[in-house]
């Protein structure tokens, strides 16, 4: 996720110098019709034209920085939900019913797996809550679907 973050602001630098750069030939154009004209004048748009890339840059990569800050993390709850869900469905079709140990490992084992491939770090209560939780949710609709029997408690 880092890696695209970087790549994504080298992209938003790139274009931002791009539009700069196109934007050049404009004043350079003006300023040498300007000193055809009056000698003595002095012309500040390439340098206004770069303090605006310059403002626009820094403004791209502070808005880039939010977004890896607070957004980010936000898109992490989500995505260990899906594959808590994913790993609970896998893990009760390849045992079935009862082994709820070996169960729980196997989905453990397979939501940090699916994490570190895509780089995300998430702490171990956070996958303990959303296996649990997807558990709850599978219980429940097999028990409404007249799969599995209530028990009682």
């Amino acid at each position: 996720m880092k890696r695209i973050m970087e790549r994504m602001l080298a992209w938003i630098m790139v274009l931002l110098v791009g539009i700069g750069m196109l934007c050049m030939p404009y004043a350079m154009a003006e300023a040498t019709e300007a000193a055809q004209a009056a000698t003595v004048a002095f012309d500040v748009s390439p340098i206004v034209t770069g303090v605006i890339v310059l403002i626009g840059a820094a403004l791209g990569a502070v808005l880039l920085w939010l977004t890896y800050k607070f957004i980010v993390p936000l898109l992490k709850i989500p995505i260990v939900g899906t594959l808590a869900k994913w790993a609970v469905e896998l893990a009760e079709n390849e045992l079935g019913n009862g082994n709820g140990k070996i169960k729980y490992d196997r989905a453990t084992a397979y939501v940090v797996n699916m994490l570190g491939k895509i780089n995300i770090t998430v702490d171990e209560a956070q996958i303990k809550a959303a296996i649990i939780s997807a558990w709850t949710a599978l219980n429940l609709s097999q028990i409404a679907a007249k799969i599995k029997p209530v028990i009682a408690g």
